[in-house]
This record gives structure tokens, C-alpha cells and sequence, in this order.
């Protein structure tokens, strides 16, 4: 094949992607269903990969956003677009309970809040002794204060009652 050949093939490939990417597929965003380009909706089923903790998605994301915040143009401030990382340990949820208000950082440490555990209660689940004595150790006491965690969370140990006891 010759060079002139070759850059007319390629050239068509080119023009065939282009046009396979700007098509509108039919994708559910923030649960209602609308038309986006297939680039976006590609996009938005990574995110929800990355989000649902596939590491291999993360890692993607966080390549595409570095590319993304590298080719930015510099703003009329003067400044760039910033994309803030944050790496999150996907077996630890104590973040997520944070901030759902289910878990309170006190003295370096979390305790789950009374109310959460009254509502768990109410299932009556089947729990052991052990499994009674660790959630009251770790429930809030009403005379602890909030105090944000600098360090790595260490699990101890403090009786509290826990309601049905």
C-alpha cells in the first residue's frame, strides 16, 4: 500500500470514529433518561465504575482528570482549573458515615451516634453478648464532644447502654 493510500485510510478511520463519538445515545442521568454523545454517556459509565469502587476505573478517571486539568486554559485570573483528588480506602466507610452524621469523631476516634444505633436496634437484630458489648463501647455517650480525628482512627473501648439492655 502506498504512503498516499495509507493516509486516505487513516483519514477515513478518523472520520468513522468521529462520527461514531458524536453520535446521542439514550443514557439515565440522575435517574431520567435524555439523549448525550456517546462520548459523554462513556464518561458518566466510568465515573459510576469508579464510584462503585473498581479500581481500574478510579485509576482512569483520575488519568482523564490530570489531562483535563493540564490542558485547561489558564482562566482570566490567572489561575487554572484545580481537580482535587481525594483517595479514599473503599473498605473503609467511616468517611461516608461522617458525613451522614451515623458516626462522630471523638478523641481520635469514631463513635456511632445514639440514634443510629437506636434505629439498628429496632430490627431487633440477633446479637451476642460480645456483639452487644462492642456497639455499646462504640456508641456516643451523652457527655462526649465532637472533636475532629488528626490521626488514624483506633477503635477503643467505653461501656455505653444500649437501648433494650
Amino acid at each position: 500500500m502506498t504512503e498516499l493510500a495509507e493516509l486516505h485510510k487513516g483519514s477515513e478511520i478518523r472520520s468513522a470514529l468521529e462520527k461514531v463519538l458524536d453520535r446521542k445515545v439514550t443514557a439515565t442521568v440522575d435517574g431520567e433518561r435524555r439523549k448525550v454523545p456517546l462520548t459523554e454517556a462513556l464518561v458518566l459509565q466510568l465515573a459510576q465504575k469508579a464510584l462503585a469502587g473498581d479500581v481500574r476505573s478510579i485509576q482512569e478517571v483520575l488519568k482523564i482528570a490530570d489531562q483535563v486539568a493540564a490542558a485547561s486554559p489558564v482562566r482570566p485570573e490567572g489561575k487554572r482549573l484545580v481537580i482535587e483528588r481525594r483517595i479514599i480506602d473503599p473498605k473503609d466507610c467511616s468517611p461516608a458515615l461522617d458525613l451522614l452524621g451515623i458516626v462522630v469523631p471523638v478523641d481520635g476516634r469514631y463513635r456511632v451516634a445514639p440514634w443510629a444505633v437506636e434505629a439498628a436496634m429496632a430490627r431487633k437484630p440477633r446479637l451476642s453478648e460480645a456483639d452487644r458489648v462492642l456497639i455499646s463501647n462504640s456508641t456516643l455517650k451523652p457527655d462526649e464532644k465532637r472533636r475532629e480525628i488528626s490521626e488514624p482512627v483506633d477503635y477503643g473501648r467505653r461501656g455505653v447502654t444500649l437501648p433494650g439492655e
